[in-house]
């Protein structure tokens, strides 16, 4: 299936995406800071939330097909941002996050008006309230669905900065990770990993190969990729695998001559963010768990250890495969043969 260039987009095309994208952010944060006032509020502020919904797919069902069909790494739509951004948008998730189980918790079901009389709709069942529990709970609802929305149509609008910036050229996506603290300072095995290669080839034609398509020829936990892609020249080179999935390593490597053959010295780190984000996720989620369980809404420890092994251990997982893959991309394309380092 052919790809989507982004490059090749007008102009208009992405900004008016973009604007789109930033005014129903905006709809749907004031609809949820809204939520906060007097309870006379709720039914015009739960038909603008039920409003907003269905543009969730007419503003972010787009951005995310492009992307799939643009085959634009992941990490380059969240990367190159400036710090506050990050912090924001990890405080944000959280926030929803906690706020979607407090609502499920106080809302005892669909609050319901049926001309006197008004109850929650809990599955059939009819709770009783008053007219003001009644505003109350389309107030919570309001908030309930408002959250999710500036989730989507955030991410929506980050997606649609991205792309105009792609489309200008201010990404590069050819372009790989550079972190000179941990290139001058590798982080102990397994978090990095340094390999020695010997090659007959010379340094230029290992360049030249190393940006050549290889098909896939070692089996693989999470997929393939369609080769290479990073700088490369004949002293040194860049690379990651050129694959739509999160790239969470990279290679940096070096060229040097010795005997009539070619030796070729790789460090393979994980990039920060993913050091980061395990990590992150690791220590936030236990406290997020105790916040919920303090509030009174208990999760079974049956599903905290759920999420650690399905939610943080896969990632690990396909982190370790990802490395594999690329050094064994790196050997295939030079016919490198790994030595012990001298």
């Amino acid at each position: 299936m052919s790809s989507v260039d982004v490059l090749k987009f007008p102009p208009a095309l992405t900004k008016g995406f973009l604007g789109a994208a930033v005014l129903t952010t905006a709809a749907a944060i004031c609809v949820h800071l809204a939520s906060y006032g007097p309870s006379q509020l709720g039914p015009s502020l739960m038909n603008i939330a039920l409003a907003l919904f269905p543009f969730l797919f007419l503003v972010f069902g787009p951005a995310v097909v492009v992307l799939r069909f643009a085959r634009i790494p992941m990490d380059r739509i969240y990367s190159g941002l400036p710090v506050y951004v990050y912090v924001v948008g990890a405080g944000v998730l959280v926030y929803v996050a906690i706020d979607f189980f407090l609502m499920m918790k106080v809302l005892p079901g669909q609050p319901v008006e049926d001309g006197a009389t008004f109850y929650f709709n809990n599955h059939g069942d009819h709770i009783p309230t008053s007219a003001d529990g009644y505003r109350m709970g389309l107030m919570n609802s309001a908030r309930l669905l408002s959250g999710h929305e500036i989730v989507f149509f955030g991410l929506a609008a980050l997606i649609a900065y991205q792309f105009d910036r792609i489309r200008s050229g201010r990404i590069n996506l050819d372009a790989v990770s550079r972190d000179d603290a941990l290139e001058r300072s590798p982080l102990p095995y397994p978090l990095s990993r340094t390999v020695t290669l010997h090659t007959a080839l010379t340094p230029e034609v290992c360049a030249q190969r190393l940006l050549t398509f290889l098909p896939r020829s070692t089996w693989s936990f999470l997929g393939g990729s369609r080769g290479l892609r990073g700088q490369m020249s004949a002293q040194e080179f860049r690379a990651e695998l050129a694959s739509s999935q999160w790239q969470t390593v990279y290679a940096v490597g070096s060229f040097e001559t010795a005997g009539g053959a070619t030796v070729v010295r790789v460090l393979l780190p994980f990039k920060r963010w993913a050091l980061i984000s395990l990590a992150a996720s690791a220590i936030l989620f236990p406290v997020g768990w105790a916040v919920l369980d303090g509030v009174g809404f208990h999760l079974p420890l049956s599903g905290v250890a759920i999420v650690y092994v399905f939610g943080i251990g896969l990632n690990v997982v396909f982190s370790f495969d990802q490395r594999r893959r690329l050094l064994s991309q790196i050997k295939q394309a030079i016919d490198g043969r790994e030595v012990p380092a001298s």
